[in-house]
């Protein structure tokens, strides 16, 4: 539960520009993956994490998605699902149990009927009981057509308005049509999956509040069962080039806006975490860092977090299946963390799901109850804002890092060479 009473403090006040600063110091000191001869440790308990399948292909690039992806290539996408079954037996041959699945992008929907393979895979040889997938609205027809309907328990749709202006700016209107044709994809969408998501994007430099509060109006109409509010993000790499075609982002006015999303979604759906709201008390959310301290992520581009380690693997298509040829995890980079910036995480992804955090940090937690973001274990209205925040700060350093992995790749590297094509991985 979260206490309401402090709404109307939910501003770009002092602990809110400390939690930034502290945040973007935090991850510019620990987040540095260096190369490295480690691969996953051998799986010594009975465990079951989630498992993270990267698919890093789009037919367009969006200009604010910071995401590992590549310009799709069919013949390239083929083969890399199978990659992706060889190293997914990998990994369970190193003892690793999964429950959950969440399969990103990219466009995870991009080749429906490998898409479908793979889930079946999964499902072979770990005890599978949820599989959350992210769609563009592009393709969700595809789904039915692969009979994907049955096998994806929480389809997250990425939306990001249902404002035609806004769909213009950001370069989605020629894409995926109007707005009018979104919404009624989604409405199609809901009835036919267990768990249907909305991704919406808000804060964008343009917006005002009555255009938030129209968003609004048309989600409390639709009623998707998920909805999960994103502020804007400029990637490190891309900020000024937006800065100069958009617009700058401004705090305050994220703050305003938050504040509006909470005081309308509050009335009709539960929240689940600083950026999720369900319709039911006991829904499921779709943010695999908060449901799971340790994840293996599988695919070019994916992170693994086990114990005190982060591992990336490769960026690189033709590196990705080279490495798998060898048998071998395609881990390229990795970096162990202190006890203290563990706790620190942990602490982050508790409090930004609305829990009271059970690290036993002493400092943070003082100041959390001077600033009336955590009071009688509760989280407030505030500290709600101030934890999105603070995800905020994390999710660009991890783009900082996916940049710097992806800094050398040459064009090349979004293919995989046809002479591995002929690979067959039993």
């Amino acid at each position: 539960m979260i206490d309401y009473r402090n709404i109307s403090n939910i501003r770009w006040g002092f602990a809110e520009q400390i939690a930034s600063k502290t945040m973007q110091w935090a991850v510019k000191k620990y987040l540095h993956l260096i190369p490295t001869e480690k691969s996953l440790p051998v799986a010594t308990d009975e465990t079951s994490r989630l498992l993270y399948i990267h698919i890093p292909f789009c037919l367009t690039l969006c200009p604010y998605c910071s995401f590992h992806k590549f310009r799709f290539d069919e013949p390239s996408a083929k083969h890399y699902f199978k990659l992706l079954h060889h190293e997914m037996r990998m990994v369970h041959a190193l003892g690793y149990r999964f429950d959950s699945i969440y399969f990103g992008g990219g466009t995870t929907t991009i080749l429906p009927r490998e898409l479908g393979e793979t889930i079946d895979l999964a499902k072979s040889l770990f005890s599978i009981r949820e599989v959350s997938c992210e769609s563009d609205p592009q393709h969700l027809s595809d789904l039915e057509d692969a009979n994907l309907i049955g096998k994806i328990d929480r389809l997250s749709i990425g939306i990001q308005s249902f404002d035609d202006a806004t769909f213009k700016q950001i370069g989605r209107y020629k894409k995926f049509g109007s707005a009018d044709e979104q919404y009624a994809k989604v409405e199609r969408a809901i009835p036919r999956f267990p768990i249907v998501n909305i991704d919406m994007i808000y804060n964008y430099p343009h917006q005002s509040e009555e255009a938030l509060h129209r968003e609004i109006d048309t989600i409390l109409t639709l009623r998707p069962p998920q909805v999960t509010f994103y502020p804007l993000m400029y990637a490190p790499g891309i900020r000024e080039s937006l800065n100069k075609r958009w617009g700058r982002l401004s705090d305050e006015h994220e703050a305003k806006l938050y504040r509006i999303i909470i005081e309308r979604m509050r009335a009709v759906y539960t929240q689940r975490s600083s950026w999720a709201w369900s319709l039911e008390h006991e829904g499921i959310i779709d943010e695999y860092v908060i449901e799971r301290s340790e994840y293996v992520g599988i695919g070019s581009g994916a992170f693994s977090f086990i114990g005190d380690t982060l591992y990336a693997n490769t960026f690189s298509l033709p590196e990705y299946a080279q490495i798998l040829e060898k048998n071998r995890l395609p881990i390229t980079h990795a970096i162990t963390f202190p006890s203290r910036a563990i706790a620190q995480y942990r602490m982050m992804v508790e409090l930004f799901g609305l829990s009271p955090s059970s690290e036993h940090l002493g400092i943070e937690n003082f100041f959390l109850k001077l600033f009336g973001d955590v009071q009688k274990r509760k989280i407030t209205a505030k500290g709600s804002y101030l934890f999105s925040v603070m995800m905020r700060e994390f999710y660009n350093g991890m783009d900082y890092v996916r940049e710097t992995m992806r800094r050398n790749l040459k064009k090349e590297d979004g293919y995989i060479p046809d002479k591995n094509l002929d690979f067959e991985i039993e």
